[in-house]
């Protein structure tokens, strides 16, 4: 009997480190702390986002929903709720579970949540062509009875960012190989591209995805030699894809990014958010101040709302979004490259990349030193359902941030 007990002793030690691992793969965890600084910047481009949503889009809101001014803005809170609880939540999830495999069938079946997330993703986007029809003939919505409309690539781009760092995670060791560094994923990104631009009319959806993939294929450790070949390749299949799409959609964009060029007609939206900008000055017009949001501006509220913020808060205002984005790209990139294992550091860079590279584009749009095609501005413009995954987003690299050894 004494030996029994000496040798059940070491199986329970065994069984209280199992327990106790902290490198074990759990769905959520409560050890170490999320980043504060990282916190605290959210925070303030979320409350600075929403003010600024309220003042650009009152008006437009007045008129859309029978004299409610606050509709836009209630609907944008209760979004910014759900995303907070989210982001909330994921802080407590451990992220290693989405490169975790699950077994069916006594391991036969392999899967991971990464897989599962990229192939709902995909069939959603492509479900977009019997979505709902914009003006201009794009599909990039689908109706939810209840809750209205929701703009799938936005999904797409969370998913992309997952299952690329799971990839490359999962093959660290032939990563620079040809056909698994860039074959592999080409054939990804030409079933992404023909749903963006052939189906979606989404052409800066499509590019801000790439750029994230190749960001994240860069980091990852890619043979950068056969690159070059494989992006002129690439630009050739995306100028055939445009060409037969109709390049009239996509090149009218280009064509009419000089605000003087046809401001009576197809450069409008250019000319008027030049002329908010420029009429901001050094101060701006003081908050809620704003002219040309009165229906002068289309989609203020959206795709232009940093135009009517350097409108109300002058080139002060403006800088002062511009720095609170670079604080946080750079507070991201820190927090990726102390990460605990690869796979974290590539969803943080694919995250920061994402939010920064989103808002870089969208104020060279109000600038108008980019063609504009719909970029919207990460926690400020209006949109229910980008607000929550961006927030989300960040939950994600909250998490990452707990088991990173930041200083």
């Amino acid at each position: 009997m004494q030996q029994a007990e000496i040798t059940r002793a070491p199986q329970a030690a065994v069984k209280n480190k199992k327990q106790k691992d902290p490198n074990r793969i759990r769905f959520f965890s409560i050890q170490g702390r999320v980043d504060m600084p990282m916190t605290v910047i959210i925070l303030v481009l979320l409350v600075f986002g929403i003010t600024m949503m309220f003042s650009a889009g009152h008006a437009q809101s007045y008129v859309d929903n029978d004299g409610d001014s606050f509709a836009y803005t209630v609907r944008q809170v209760v979004a910014a709720g759900i995303g907070l609880l989210g982001m909330l939540i994921l802080c407590f999830f451990d992220y290693r579970i989405l490169r975790h495999e699950f077994r069916w069938f006594g391991g036969r079946v392999k899967f991971t949540l990464a897989h599962l997330f990229l192939f709902v993703t995909l069939v959603l986007n492509f479900m977009c062509i019997f979505g709902v029809e914009a003006e201009a003939g794009q599909k990039r919505w689908l109706q939810i009875p209840v809750f209205g409309t929701f703009q799938p690539s936005d999904f797409l781009k969370i998913s992309l960012i997952i299952f690329m760092s799971y990839y490359i995670h999962k093959n660290a060791d032939n990563i620079r190989r040809f056909h698994i560094g860039i074959l592999k994923p080409l054939m990804l990104f030409v079933v992404v591209a023909v749903i963006m631009i052939k189906i979606q009319s989404h052409l800066s959806g499509m590019l801000i995805m790439t750029a994230i993939c190749a960001v994240i294929l860069f980091v990852g450790g890619i043979n950068m030699k056969p690159v070059i070949p494989v992006v002129v390749f690439a630009a050739a299949v995306i100028i055939v894809v445009i060409s037969l799409t109709g390049f009239s959609y996509f090149g009218d964009r280009v064509m009419y990014m000089d605000p003087l060029s046809d401001p009576g007609n197809k450069s409008f939206q250019n000319y008027e958010s030049a002329l908010a900008i420029g009429s901001g000055g050094i101060w701006g017009k003081g908050f809620g101040n704003s002219t040309q949001k009165y229906h002068y501006l289309p989609f203020a509220v959206n795709d232009f709302v940093y135009s009517i913020l350097v409108e109300e808060f002058g080139f002060v205002g403006g800088m002062a979004v511009i720095i609170l984005f670079v604080v946080f790209v750079m507070r991201g990139f820190v927090i990726a490259s102390h990460a605990e294992d690869r796979f974290g550091c590539l969803v943080a860079t694919g995250i920061t990349f994402h939010i920064g590279l989103q808002a870089l584009l969208n104020i060279g749009v109000c600038l108008c030193c980019i063609p504009n095609t719909g970029i919207s501005m990460p926690f400020f413009s209006y949109g229910g359902t980008a607000l929550m995954l961006q927030l989300w987003e960040m939950g994600i690299l909250l998490s990452i941030s707990k088991r990173a050894k930041l200083r």
